[in-house]
């Protein structure tokens, strides 16, 4: 065994979706650059055992303790890291074979970089793919006013350098559901991030969430989840210049499109609660009447209604009917205007 130290350190997240923890490993250890070690958090120790004991892989620790909180974690893998870069991953999610190579790549050839992190694609529980690609907007900006407003750095497409946290700090323990946000904010008031335009994460959507432990990207609690977002946007804007006060509103707003979207996400929707959220988002800022976010999120809340009253799902039906008939309209009408089409053509030779 090699006494140098790995170029990168992975931090797994082994709290949920643990039984599909086996599938994220492989996809690391099928990394066309294998300079890493790899750090396991989990409390799942029967369920993992076995499977552990097939992988003889020096560079894979498993750290069994009970669930401290996402941050914390997170913090003692980043005590733990030997790696010179660090990134993260969820159990559950997969990663491109060139993910770790072109991050590499892109902190080595540009020192001025800090934090580098891509798109992803979303999969179904079972890895099916969606077709539901998620871009990466953000690229060499400091202080971009699109981090301030929401978060959209997906923490397992992250890899940062481990001089990262001796400028700013670790992650925010008092944070229990959300804590890469706040820290992606203040990273970017020092370093510059860099976007990769291609996906390399592949993120696993859950429908069944464990009653013990929230889940940290869709949480069952999702009071725990209001409360790490006010605090985080108090706590952010409280530290930054007064030229940026005015991206507050919009903070606000997307904070309740992203509760709406979370309740619709719960095991048992309340479709009440989520309306609420989406009507704050308005109040902060009227404007988000106009974005597509707002009107799939309106359009999901209808159904969900319509789906739970009977006094309701007649008009759903009729909805659905509609819809039907207009796509049997559209396609007799392109034939009749094929066949048209046709004739002409026939004329026209004659």
């Amino acid at each position: 065994m090699s006494l140098a130290l790995p170029k990168v350190s992975i931090i797994v997240w082994g709290y949920q979706g643990i039984r599909h923890l086996p599938a994220t490993i492989n996809s690391i250890l099928q990394q066309t650059n294998d300079d890493f070690e790899i750090l396991v958090f989990s409390e799942h120790l029967r369920q993992i055992t076995t499977w552990f004991k097939r992988q003889p892989d020096a560079r894979l620790r498993f750290i069994l303790q009970s669930n401290l909180g996402l941050a914390t974690t997170l913090n003692q893998g980043i005590f733990e890291a030997r790696g010179k870069y660090i990134s993260f991953i969820n159990a559950g999610d997969l990663w491109h074979p060139q993910k770790l190579q072109q991050q590499i790549l892109n902190l080595d050839r540009h020192p001025e970089i800090g934090l580098t992190h891509s798109g992803l694609a979303l999969i179904e529980q079972q890895s099916k793919d969606t077709s539901k690609v998620v871009d990466s907007p953000l690229q060499n900006l400091l202080y971009p006013s699109e981090i301030l407003a929401q978060n959209q750095i997906h923490r397992s497409s992250v890899m940062l350098r481990r001089s990262c946290f001796e400028v700013v700090g670790l992650f925010n323990s008092q944070l229990q559901v959300i804590p890469d946000w706040e820290m992606w904010i203040r990273l970017s008031n020092h370093t510059q991030f860099m976007a990769i335009a291609k996906p390399l994460i592949y993120c696993r959507q859950f429908l069944e969430y464990s009653s013990k432990h929230p889940s940290d990207d869709i949480p069952e609690h999702w009071l725990a989840l209001e409360t790490d977002l006010q605090q985080t946007i108090e706590t952010v804007y409280g530290e930054l210049p007064s030229e940026l006060e005015r991206y507050k509103h919009r903070s606000y707003s997307y904070a309740s499109l992203f509760l709406a979207q979370n309740i619709l996400q719960q095991a048992n929707p309340d479709p009440a609660i989520a309306h609420n959220y989406l009507y704050q988002a308005l109040e902060h800022d009227p404007l988000t009447f106009f974005s597509l976010e707002f009107c799939q999120l309106r359009w999901a809340i209808f159904l969900l209604y319509c789906q739970q009253s009977d006094r309701y799902r007649h008009l759903l039906r009729f909805i659905q009917d509609g819809s039907n008939r207009s796509k049997v309209i559209m396609l007799k009408t392109r034939e009749f205007s094929q066949n048209i089409l046709n004739w002409m053509l026939e004329e026209a030779s004659d």
